[in-house]
């Protein structure tokens, strides 16, 4: 046995949980890195993981778990679950970190049996879950929100929740407990890589729409709202960044894209790889979502790279804009309203500097990834 297995056979393992092992890179990368450099010996649960050289090179270790990505499916948690279970047991991990409210219920159900591990769940906004409207997510609400107490509200479980409107509600729902609920305000953001850029010199200014494709973000009231700001001021361009979604009721399709988009003013870029490039190029970021967010990393970046934003007076959304100083809030569902509040600031460049410069102060102070990592660390100390 090699000296590094040495190594890590003497450090307390702690065990991520996730979604997705493309989040993983995009959003907790620095606290896996944070946790690592603090003494811990760092293992990743996540689909993918055992095909993922990248894991290795950073010096994490990679566990694979069923694809569950297909909502609240009692078959498919069930097995990710049990495979979960199995995992803590041969790990003996002293700490589990889930991420996300439908990993947090797996993880929680699947350490029940363990009395020494401690649990951290971070609830990176209450989704389709809490947000969807209509008969279907009332039904599923209501039958597993005894498993979903049983999973979360525990003596060992500490939950860290991305703004305040989300903590309120799982404490009146009887979801959490006072005294071990958190917040931290997002995944935090790498100032160093998404950097301080001056506003485009340019005639025909880009308003950006950075997103995944789920209905709930507001991609149909952006392209309404492009289609009325046009019609004023038809100088300005609008672009849409986002790849297609397979894992969300709410996922709009590549036809249904196209649909929406005929007739207005709007390109799709589809996936962008380079955010810093394409945000570098954006004079503005137009965001109206009334999704269940926790904090959108999307507007964290934005900040980072001084860009005003307008979103919605929305959970999440309000988090990362104070009205006024980085950029504007806008009623949900409101395209007249996201017109109006573009047209009122694209070609005011004074106005634009000031905001500008407010949001990178904004990701510099409360949004930087460190500060995230530590406060996050806290957390395991407790």
């Amino acid at each position: 046995m090699d000296k590094n297995s040495n190594d890590a056979q003497n450090k307390d393992k702690i065990l991520y949980v996730i979604n997705h092992i493309d989040w993983f890179w995009s959003h907790r990368l620095p606290l896996a890195n944070g946790a690592k450099q603090s003494g811990l010996d760092v293992h990743l649960a996540v689909t993918g993981a055992s095909n993922d050289e990248k894991l290795k090179n950073h010096g994490f270790t990679g566990h694979e778990l069923p694809d569950s990505q297909k909502g609240f499916m009692p078959f498919t948690l069930l097995k990710t679950i049990h495979s979960t279970s199995k995992l803590i047991k041969q790990q003996q991990p002293k700490y589990i970190h889930a991420i996300t409210l439908k990993y947090a219920f797996i993880a929680g159900l699947a350490a029940l049996p363990y009395k020494n591990v401690r649990i951290i769940h971070t609830i990176a906004g209450l989704g389709y879950l809490f947000s969807g409207e209509g008969l279907k997510p009332k039904i599923l609400r209501t039958a597993i929100m005894p498993l979903l107490k049983l999973a979360l509200k525990n003596s060992k479980t500490h939950l860290i929740f991305q703004n305040p409107d989300d903590l309120a509600l799982m404490h009146k729902r009887g979801l959490s407990d006072e005294n071990r609920a958190h917040l931290i305000k997002g995944s935090g953001v790498d100032t160093s890589a998404f950097k301080n850029t001056p506003i485009p010199e340019t005639e025909n200014p880009i308003i950006l729409m950075p997103t995944r494709l789920v209905h709930n973000k507001g991609i149909a009231i952006f392209i309404e709202a492009a289609k009325i700001a046009a019609t004023q001021k038809p100088h300005l361009k609008f672009q849409i960044a986002g790849g297609i979604t397979h894992n969300n009721p709410l996922a709009i399709t590549e036809s249904q894209m196209k649909d929406m988009l005929s007739d207005s003013p709007v390109e799709w870029l589809g996936k962008v790889s380079d955010m810093p490039a394409l945000l570098e190029k954006t004079s503005l970021i137009c965001y109206p979502s009334y999704y269940g967010e926790g904090v959108p990393k999307v507007l964290l970046e934005a900040c980072a790279c001084a860009r005003a934003i307008i979103t919605t007076d929305h959970p999440g959304c309000r988090e990362a804009v104070a009205d006024g100083q980085n950029g504007l809030l806008v009623p949900v569902k409101d395209a007249q309203k996201t017109a109006q509040a573009i047209l009122s600031i694209i070609d005011d460049k004074e106005t634009l500097s000031a905001m500008s410069k407010a949001g990178r102060n904004r990701a510099e102070t409360e949004f930087d990834a460190a500060i995230i990592v530590q406060k996050t660390l806290e957390v395991y100390s407790k």
